[in-house]
């Protein structure tokens, strides 16, 4: 009787474990299971198409109910502009630069979602600049995706055969002197540059000192006295003959291709599409930081990138918020985006990756660690709503057309006051 009691005893315990195992999966399956479905649509330029497309091919492969429509157009600004003015609920999501976040901050009042909460649990692995960028009266309104720090890629073979060490390149004065050799010697353009609103000379270099057109406190700040610095050095890159600017990303690849340029201002698209499209220039290039004003300055400069930010009338918000923190902080994605494309992401885990610091054999160095840390090294630049109200006007008063035979400091003065009267 006893016996039986037992096994019975046992066969009880056996059922109820069974039960326990089999509820603790249903449970785990249940938690697992994707509740996210819907449908939402990204707007964006061509700049950006590529590495939008393999993200929402990833986040949909692992949301099967999902569908994420992109719409590309190269007015997706104006495109945006008109969808919130007229209360279409049809764009869920648009990709905004850097350089216009607060310039559409203030022109669409209500235009983007507050994000503040959803974006807390990021704020330690986002940098403070890019969340500063898009944050108005205390409310942050997007979601920073990639960024755009500066280097120089250089052709090694030339410098090599000039018998020059590159390490001991630091200054803009060493650079000079270094393309005056190569000039003379080998007939090559010296630094290429592309001139636009997250290349123009001019920035670099005032970001390099810390400073931009405007101060903290947004008030033009071209009374500041490093600024003389900004432009006497670049009156002497163009008087020496170093500095080559170019219409756009194209002319200079082509030129770099056909070997007439020695070295180019580069940021991660560069060292992508050389990767990806012109394998045969392997072992020829190689990267470094850009020169600093004096010895031991500063080297790290970063203009540019792109931001994440939902319409304010979506219907999607949650599906849009869910996507797009897939975007910046999946690591896999993060990855094959910086490779494939340039997009070198903000995100700051990816930064500690073995495969972000992994030794790249096209520019003999680890070239994506060097990215990173420039970006971590960087000033903040301080875009405000009206930096592109006054962009031409700089442009047109800096031109070296405009310096020649002029002193450096009635010009900026000049230029100050004219934009404060503006």
């Amino acid at each position: 009787m006893k016996k039986n009691i037992k096994v019975l005893a046992m066969i009880i315990l056996i059922v109820i474990g069974a039960t326990t195992v089999s509820c603790k999966k249903n449970n785990s399956v249940s938690n697992n299971s994707d509740d996210l479905q819907g449908k939402i649509t990204v707007l964006t330029d061509k700049k950006h198409e590529q590495p939008l497309r393999a993200a929402i091919e990833d986040f949909q492969k692992v949301h099967k109910k999902v569908s994420v429509n992109l719409k590309v157009d190269n007015n997706s600004y104006g495109k945006f502009s008109e969808s919130v003015k007229n209360k279409d609920k049809s764009i869920d999501i648009v990709t905004i630069d850097d350089c216009y976040a607060q310039y559409y901050l203030d022109k669409l009042p209500g235009g983007f979602l507050n994000v503040s909460e959803d974006i807390d649990s990021y704020k330690n692995k986002l940098p403070k600049s890019k969340m500063d960028n898009l944050t108005k009266e205390n409310k942050v309104y997007g979601f920073p995706w990639s960024t755009s720090p500066k280097i120089i890629l250089y052709r090694k073979d030339i410098v090599s055969s000039e018998g020059i060490n590159i390490d001991d390149i630091k200054t803009w004065s060493d650079y000079i002197e270094m393309g005056k050799k190569v000039a003379k010697d080998k007939g090559k353009k010296v630094l290429g540059n592309v001139e636009n609103e997250n290349s123009d000379i001019y920035l670099l270099l005032a970001n390099q000192l810390g400073i931009s057109y405007f101060n903290k406190d947004n008030k033009v700040n071209f009374s500041d006295k490093e600024w003389i610095r900004v432009v006497d050095a670049v009156k002497n890159l163009y008087s020496q003959g170093i500095i080559c600017d170019y219409n756009s990303k194209e002319e200079l690849i082509n030129s770099a291709k056909n070997e007439e340029v020695m070295s180019f201002v580069a940021d991660p698209s560069y060292v992508s599409y050389f990767i990806q499209n012109i394998p045969n220039e392997k072992g020829k290039w190689g990267a470094i930081q850009l020169p600093s004003f004096e010895s031991g300055g500063n080297r790290d400069v970063s203009l540019g990138g792109c931001n994440l930010m939902i319409n304010s009338l979506s219907s999607n918000a949650k599906l849009s918020k869910e996507f797009i923190k897939f975007i910046i902080s999946d690591d896999k994605l993060d990855l094959e985006s910086m490779m494939k494309y340039g997009v070198l992401p903000v995100f700051s885990d990816i930064y500690n990756l073995e495969k972000f610091n992994k030794f790249e054999d096209y520019f003999n160095s680890r070239v994506w660690e060097l990215l990173g840390n420039t970006e971590k090294g960087c000033y903040q630049i301080n875009y405000t709503p009206y930096f592109f109200n006054i962009r031409d006007d700089v442009k047109n008063s800096l031109a070296q057309s405009n310096l020649v035979n002029k002193d450096t400091k009635i010009v900026l003065d000049s230029l100050q006051k004219y934009l404060e009267k503006k």
